[in-house]
């Protein structure tokens, strides 16, 4: 037996649909899916005994034996349905698929082979399929005398008297279905909650940014409503279910961290989050800004360890690697917080700026990769958060360099993945939109809206007001006055990533994340679209040569052939008339 989260793919019911996401025996046994492996007929005798079943029979699902009617047969047993009856089956031979429905209503595969046995409660909505083998002999067992029954999902079905006492009997799903704030995943890694679930990210009192996206929208669904549900309780922001995160069905332990940039906004959020949920953490603030004692008047917690790292320096990366393995003996999760940007035009931007920019953003992420993987390797488990940007998707005007070194680290990561994933380690990208900090002032005075940024002055190509290459300050300034994403809320929703058992590739944050870069996908495939004819085959150049040459010798003499340029020249035209044409049509 196997069993694994659908992948949500289209094709044929009977392919593996392998999300590469394994369930457990213990998770299956939550949704009330018992299975056993019995090797001997005589333990199923006895299991059907103690459960006072008195009837069986055997049942062969295969074209040979069930002919014209297999392929019907297998689609309705496909059909989503529930059973009255407890429901016992036994693999004789061959193999197929049960399907059954989890607590986020998300597909469960399980595969069955010769000598497993599965029991599926009454009232659990589920589907079986053969697989590419396309033959199956089980043996199904019975109270009383044997039938088969499926109640097709429905309205009327969801009400069943047998669906109400299971869901009584497992009430975590009871009590999914009632929620309406479910966030589902995408066919994609990354996590793309919908647009109520990012205004829920918003500080309290604070309404979303206006976007051309809802022009159209009436004005109350700009509105944050307040975060409560139906019942008057508070929402709580959760990965979706297919990420199993932290919650009643995955009890988690405490982890060390490392957080590096933790002096930073979203740095600090971080640390606040997984101090106070029990984790233990090695808060890591930038050598040539922050003080032990300034960190540890941040963080005077006795979970965290502070201390400071210019991640530049692969020696000051490791030395941060070695205090974190003597101070707590273990680490479980970096976290790298740390960036620098420079706001102006690519051109007015000297060597040094860009090479500190690349130095720190990719640089500093490679020398924690680097130092810290073996460790994660001989460990057998470990996981990276890379706290990326929108602007390691789309190029923003002012950020260039900056925009390149987050397009390097996304590109270093997304390859990475393939190659660590046999030793159970796993990274995150997470891409934030516009986060401002929570804490809005301290003792010394009002805080930077981003700390990490240096603006500089534009020379006098660029310092005209409506300048795109001060498109950037301007988003600064924006930002500053609207108050967009809260750094906590995106803080409690990493510290989930940590650990919930099957992490993302990305995880966007706010929703000028998700349209901005929904935004830059829709135009590479408009794109796409407008440039397709250049993929359709042409002759080769010899043949149009030929062609042309016949043509004219029917016209003129040999000796008044056209020179080779007028050849070339008749070709490009053709080939521009074509294209027109080809754009005309597909327009």
């Amino acid at each position: 037996m196997r069993a694994y989260w659908f992948d949500n793919k289209e094709g044929d019911q009977r392919e593996l649909h392998d999300s590469g996401r394994d369930v457990n025996p213990e998770y299956l046994e939550k949704l009330g899916v018992l299975y056993y492996r019995f090797a001997d007929e005589k333990d199923v005798d006895k299991l059907a005994s103690d459960r006072s079943y008195k009837n069986r029979d055997v049942i062969t699902v295969s074209p040979e034996k069930m002919g014209d009617i297999y392929e019907e047969k297998v689609k309705s047993f496909f059909n989503e349905h529930l059973h009255e009856d407890e429901e016992i089956r036994y693999i004789r031979d061959g193999a197929g698929f049960f399907d059954v429905r989890s607590e986020g209503d998300e597909w469960v595969r399980i595969r069955l082979e010769k000598d497993d046995l599965i029991i599926l409660p009454a009232g659990i909505y589920h589907r079986f399929t053969t697989d590419e083998n396309n033959y199956i002999q089980a043996m199904r067992l019975f109270k009383e005398e044997p039938k088969w029954t499926p109640l097709n999902r429905g309205p009327e079905v969801d009400v069943n008297p047998y669906r109400k006492e299971y869901l009584q009997t497992v009430p975590a799903i009871a009590g999914q279905e009632m929620k309406e704030n479910n966030s589902k995943e995408g066919e994609g890694s990354a996590y793309t909650p919908d647009f109520d679930s990012y205004n829920n990210l918003l500080p309290s009192g604070q309404n979303p940014p206006h976007s051309n996206a809802h022009d159209s929208m009436s004005p109350d669904f700009l509105k944050v409503e307040n975060t409560l549900n139906a019942d008057g309780k508070k929402i709580k922001l959760q990965l979706p279910l297919s990420c199993e995160p932290p919650g009643p069905n995955n009890k988690t332990k405490p982890k060390v961290w490392i957080i590096f940039g933790a002096s930073g906004h979203m740095g600090q959020s971080l640390t606040r989050a997984c101090l106070s949920k029990g984790d233990e953490v090695v808060a890591v603030g930038r050598i040539n800004e922050n003080t032990i004692e300034s960190m540890q008047t941040t963080f005077p917690h006795p979970n965290c360890f502070n201390t400071l790292c210019d991640v530049r320096v692969r020696e000051s990366v490791s030395t941060v690697i070695e205090q974190a393995l003597e101070k707590f003996k273990r680490i479980d999760v970096i976290a790298n917080c740390s960036g620098y940007g420079v706001i102006g035009a690519c051109e007015d931007q000297d060597e040094h700026e860009i090479r500190n920019q690349f130095e720190t953003n990719f640089m500093g992420t490679v020398h924690i990769i680097q130092l810290s993987l073996p460790y994660f390797r001989e460990q057998g488990a470990g996981r990276y958060l890379i706290f990326s940007s929108t602007s390691g998707a789309l190029g923003v005007p002012g950020l260039g360099p900056y925009c390149a070194t987050k397009y390097a680290v996304e590109g270093m990561i997304e390859a990475m993945l393939y190659e660590v994933d046999a030793f159970n380690i796993k990274a995150t990208l997470v891409e934030p939109g516009l986060v401002r900090r929570d804490e809005k002032e301290l003792a010394s005075g009002p805080l930077p809206t981003w700390g990490h940024f240096l603006i500089k002055p534009p020379s006098e190509p660029y310092s005209d007001p409506t300048s795109p290459a001060l498109h950037a300050k301007r988003m600064v300034q924006w930002l500053g006055d609207k108050q967009p994403t809260s750094a906590k809320k995106c803080a409690d929703l990493v510290w989930q990533l940590g650990h919930c058992s099957y992490p993302p590739l990305r995880l966007l944050l706010g929703s000028y994340a998700i349209e901005s870069i929904r935004d830059r996908l829709r135009s590479i495939i408009e794109e796409l679209e407008d440039w397709k004819h250049l993929h359709h085959p042409i002759a080769p150049v010899d043949e149009l040569d030929n062609e042309e040459d016949s043509d004219d010798a029917r016209d003129v003499d040999m000796s008044a052939k056209p020179k080779k340029e007028d050849r070339a020249a008749k070709r490009a035209a053709t080939n521009s008339l074509k294209a027109e044409s080809d754009a005309d049509s597909s327009s």
